[in-house]
């Protein structure tokens, strides 16, 4: 018997002995590209753009060595669904969990990699990643891929592009020269950050398609002509498998899905990932919607006629369950409940979840719950403009959505999945039980409809500090986020040295405070009165030493070339 049990000892070692550490080392600066036949500079890695996938698997430890050699930006990256247990600090998230990297500066992001599934890395500056800092991250967990019984996988990005640049894009989009609202519309969709792309398909094989949406705005509807798509996996978590010809993907949001091979193909067949244009205020007669592909069976044959609809029913991701089959948690112990809502200030537009549009701290959020001691369970030390919450270790946490907007909004939650308890489609939520799913799909993305609601729930049960926002990249912008600062005492027993020397170096570099409450005060921390509140009339996203003037118009080339390699 004694040698029975030091074996299930040993088996329950293993998964963790089996782990490695998985290196990259990243030179992140401009470099020039053309994805739709415009050529513009984007943001490389290591002199190349598209940029690297990143892949693992689950259990490994992931190492980025990150050096900032944009000149005239800051930068920072997220890895986008990934959970950051007890490293919260490597979240990614510029002013929330860490300070912006300055040009010239590096540092290294090291965390577990888990969960496992399709995710993507992104950067967490303002107003940066449309630029071309994100690419696709896979986490691999081999046994749960092999009872999915396919025979290769691919991964498919989809994306709009911009030819304007970020900084003088997102001035115009919040200054008062914006006078009806109205966000950029991009000039093209692309796939795999090119316009066409095609995948060798062999009959009767089965392709795992990772299909992920590293958009600014746009949702994208895609189709495989011929071929119907078994939904998997909906932004990393496994699904009941259903079948449907088309899917939609909004901004941050990942499907994973199964295509099989014709037994006998006389053809290609087309495919499309196609924008979504009720997303837009209008759509310009020269704007292309689509990306389009090739299913290739043969070289030989012709190419296929590209798909083209006016109109795409896809299957409802709300209608989805998860393959665990986990019920829907118990009363919530704590509900919070926002209203997305655009605005017009002195300053031009913004918009608000909380009480007020988001407005940075002068202390990473992080820092504020790491240096106050038990003051950092009053949410007075983080400043209104943080919109924070804070949720107690354990808590079933309710957060309802109600959407006054005219447009959808895809929300994502760092450091968890929800479940996806209740949805309306026009109008407010009204606290009807009865409507809850018994078995509600979990994510870490889900789309409020406009004029509708979305009811979620989880648990508390990763202490951090970690933002709930539109994923729509003008909108976290305008202001459109909040923060929970989850177990704040816990998360400081997990820091028992503070905050890592690499991370107070970045922020002394420029002047950040490091300690105290948002303003930095380490006395009387629950004085917030010289926090950030007002809105900044003059954003330009991570630009260095921007532009004072606000004739934006007209600076939007100016800045496009300013951006480029100093």
């Amino acid at each position: 018997m004694a040698w029975f049990l030091a074996l299930v000892a040993l088996s329950t070692l293993l998964p963790s002995s089996l782990a490695k550490t998985v290196t990259f080392n990243w030179d992140i600066g401009w470099v020039n590209a053309a994805p739709d036949g415009f050529n513009r500079p984007v943001i490389g890695i290591n002199g190349q753009w598209p940029l690297p996938k990143v892949e693992a698997d689950l259990g490994d430890t992931i190492v980025v060595n990150i050096h900032n050699s944009l000149g005239n930006e800051t930068t920072g990256i997220h890895w986008h669904g990934q959970f950051q247990q007890g490293t919260n600090n490597m979240d990614g998230p510029s002013g929330v969990t860490q300070c912006p990297i300055p040009p010239g500066s590096s540092f290294t992001y090291s965390f577990t990699a888990e969960p496992a599934g399709s995710y993507w890395y992104h950067s967490h500056a303002p107003a940066q990643y449309p630029d071309g800092l994100r690419g696709p991250l896979i986490i691999h967990d081999r046994a749960a891929e092999k009872k999915l019984g396919f025979d290769q996988e691919l991964t498919l990005t989809v994306s709009d592009w911009y030819h304007d640049q970020m900084p003088g894009l997102v001035h115009y989009y919040l200054s008062t020269a914006n006078t009806d609202g109205s966000e950029p519309i991009p000039n093209s969709s692309i796939i795999n950050d090119k316009l066409t792309e095609t995948f060798n398909i062999q009959p009767n094989k089965k392709y795992l398609i990772r299909i992920i949406n590293i958009s600014a705005f746009a949702a994208h509807y895609v189709k495989f002509d011929g071929h119907n798509m078994c939904v998997v996996a909906v932004d990393g978590v496994q699904t009941q498998p259903v079948t449907t010809d088309t899917i939609e993907v909004s901004a941050g949001q990942r499907m994973d899905v199964i295509i099989t091979g014709m037994p006998n193909p006389k053809k290609n067949y087309a495919f499309v990932a196609s924008m979504d244009p009720s997303m837009f205020d209008s759509v310009p007669s020269t704007l292309n919607l689509n990306s389009d592909g090739i299913l290739q069976y043969n070289p030989k044959f012709p190419a296929p006629a590209p798909i083209r609809q006016s109109t795409f029913t896809p299957i409802d991701d709300f209608s989805l369950a998860p393959l665990d089959g986990q019920h829907i948690y118990g009363n919530p112990d704590q509900i919070i409940t926002m209203l997305v809502n655009f605005s017009d200030y002195s300053v031009g537009q913004r918009a608000a979840l909380g009480p007020t549009p988001y407005v940075s701290p002068k202390v990473p959020t992080l820092y504020t719950a790491l240096t106050t001691g038990q003051d950092a369970l009053n949410p007075k030390v983080y400043g209104d403009g943080v919109n924070p919450f804070i949720l107690k270790s354990g808590q079933i946490i309710e957060v309802v959505v109600n959407n006054i907007d005219t447009g959808a909004h895809p929300f994502h939650l760092h450091g968890h999945t929800f479940q996806v308890v209740a949805r309306t489609n026009t109008q407010p939520w009204d606290g009807n039980t009865k409507n809850l799913r018994a078995v509600p799909m979990k994510r870490d993305t889900m789309k409020v409809p406009a004029g509708g609601a979305i009811v979620l729930r989880f648990q508390a049960n990763n202490p951090g500090v970690f933002l709930f926002h539109c994923h729509i990249e003008w909108h976290v912008q305008a202001g459109l986020s909040v923060t929970f600062i989850e177990s704040p005492i816990q998360l400081q027993q997990q820091f028992p040295n503070g905050i890592p020397w690499a991370q107070k170096q970045i922020c002394q570099k420029q002047g950040i405070p490091t300690e105290g409450n948002c303003a930095g005060q380490t006395r009387n921390v629950l004085d917030n009165s010289k926090c950030n509140k007002a809105l900044d009339a003059n954003i330009w996203g991570s630009l260095i030493n921007p532009p004072k003037s606000r004739k934006v118009r007209g600076l939007l080339r100016d800045v496009a070339s300013a951006r480029v390699r100093v």
